[in-house]
């Protein structure tokens, strides 16, 4: 079952790994985030971060960590200028999920649905494969978690 509120989200992480949860973003912190990001955020990303301000067992990024893919500091867009087909994909997206070691998790913001999500997609950065789309943040970070659960 995918989570569709913050307390489905709350029983969701514990689930998985309740010492990886954080505290729960406030509503000025996800607002601040909208706010530096020049937009709204997808209502299951948002739900996400008001029952837990980033996952460290996924490397869900926080409110404060949150960042376009062509992001001055990071630049996504930049390193992947020559991979066109890439660049169609990440172009508009914000990282929500990101390991250190190339493997991301982005939202993209030019592909909505009706109900305000956003197009997911799962990226290990330089592996040759193509990001693997989902349908939305909250598709993505369930399936990385079950993975991840797999993998232990």
């Amino acid at each position: 079952m995918c989570p569709t509120s913050i307390t489905q989200w709350q029983d969701f992480l514990a689930r998985f790994d309740p010492a990886g949860s954080r505290n729960p973003a406030t509503e000025a912190e996800i607002r601040a985030a909208e706010e530096r990001l020049g937009t709204a955020l997808p209502p299951g990303l948002r739900d996400f971060l008001a029952a837990s301000n980033g996952w460290d067992h996924v490397a869900v990024c926080s409110t404060t960590e949150l960042r376009w893919t062509d992001d001055p500091a990071h630049d996504l867009v930049d390193a992947w200028s020559s991979f066109e087909e890439v660049i169609e994909l990440i172009g508009r997206c914000l990282v929500v999920i990101d390991t250190g070691e190339g493997h991301l998790g982005l939202v993209d913001a030019t592909r909505t649905s009706g109900d305000g999500e956003w197009v997911a997609y799962a990226w290990a950065a330089g592996d040759g494969i193509d990001p693997r789309p989902f349908p939305d943040f909250t598709a993505l970070l369930t399936e990385l978690a079950e993975e991840e659960l797999t993998t232990r």
